[in-house]
């Protein structure tokens, strides 16, 4: 299961919102917050709580980058297990 820093899969996104105009919004608004919502609901176009207007902000998607190919030591050492392919069609662990 892949998931992205404090969150839980539980079938909502969750969306960041920034103040349209930090000069106006609250402390909260200001600085930005994340909320989880359905993805079928329209996104927000006011702050919660000081009622100024808000935009969603688009976060980039964080993907592990692959510089070099893992070695069997560093798949080992990560957790992963090893298996290589022998000739019969079986795989054997390493």
């Amino acid at each position: 299961m892949l998931l992205v820093q404090h969150l839980s899969f539980s079938g909502m996104p969750i969306y960041h919102y920034i103040a349209e105009n930090p000069e106006e919004g609250c402390p909260r608004c200001r600085k930005g917050f994340d909320l989880r919502r359905p993805v079928d609901r329209p996104a927000l176009t006011h702050c919660p709580l000081c009622k100024k207007p808000v935009r969603k902000v688009i976060q980039p998607v964080n993907t592990p980058r692959v510089t070099k190919p893992m070695s069997v030591s560093d798949a080992k050492s990560a957790g992963f297990t090893v298996l290589e392919r022998r000739s019969d069609g079986a795989y054997e662990k390493l």
